[in-house]
């Protein structure tokens, strides 16, 4: 393997670990979920979300087996690999797996944005995705995660309703960015990015030396301006 190959192994393990640790948080915080940690997956069971490829879902670490079919697995496992033993893939749902040098960022990265991005509440960015989204899910979910377990970024408008944001996970030296959602009235006017670049600004502030996420198809050219680039793609494979 050469250096640059090796090199886009570790983003691509960041990215995929990041994945992990937000999902294992819903087995870990959630009353009546599970957490799975294992050598072959990270994340959670969610059984009133039994159908939800990111609740009810593991991630498989970059180069692990993926543990053998069993009532204590989630629905999904996202993996860069082979299909698991009798899972069946879901390719319409692949997922780009996306990182960012941080160090590379300009020193005015976002802090000339900062006026109108401010902290917002693990639960309420949960209802906002849902209410993006037509779920009722990630509310109840992100509400029960305590406060120091990552930084929760918001925009608002007049009124102080959130209508865009986004959460920071540090894991290691990446910060993986998780539920990134818009209000659905107030897309298309660059608030997604004006939160992010504040959120990897901050993230940078604390020494983290990368950023990762994983893409919807949405976000992609977003994320491609933003600097970030693809470094591998996580498959949906279910039971």
């Amino acid at each position: 393997m050469s250096s640059a190959e090796s090199e886009e192994t570790v983003l691509l393990q960041r990215s995929v670990a990041g994945l992990g640790e937000a999902l294992a948080a819903f087995g870990r915080y959630g009353p009546g979920n599970a957490e799975i940690r294992r050598a072959g997956a990270v994340g959670a069971v969610v059984p009133w979300a039994s159908n939800h490829h990111w609740i009810d879902a593991a991630a498989v670490p970059v180069g692990a087996t993926p543990p053998h079919a069993n009532e204590q697995l989630p629905h999904c496992l996202w993996t860069t690999g082979d299909v698991p033993p009798a899972r069946r893939e879901e390719p319409d749902v692949a997922m780009p797996a996306m990182t960012l040098d941080l160090r590379a960022l300009g020193n005015d990265s976002g802090h000339n944005e900062t006026g109108s991005v401010g902290v917002a509440e693990f639960g309420e960015i949960g209802v906002l995705n849902d209410l993006a989204y037509q779920q009722q899910a990630l509310g109840p979910l992100l509400a029960a995660f305590p406060a120091g377990m990552g930084h929760g970024y918001g925009i608002r408008d007049h009124s102080g309703r959130l209508i865009s944001a986004a959460v920071a996970l540090d894991v290691g030296v990446d910060t993986s960015v998780q539920w990134v959602v818009t209000h659905p009235d107030h897309r298309r006017q660059g608030l997604s990015a004006r939160l992010l670049r504040v959120l990897l600004a901050k993230a940078r502030d604390r020494g983290q030396t990368t950023a990762s996420l994983q893409s919807s198809p949405d976000g992609f050219s977003l994320y491609q301006l933003l600097g970030f680039r693809t470094v591998g793609t996580l498959r949906a494979c279910v039971t």
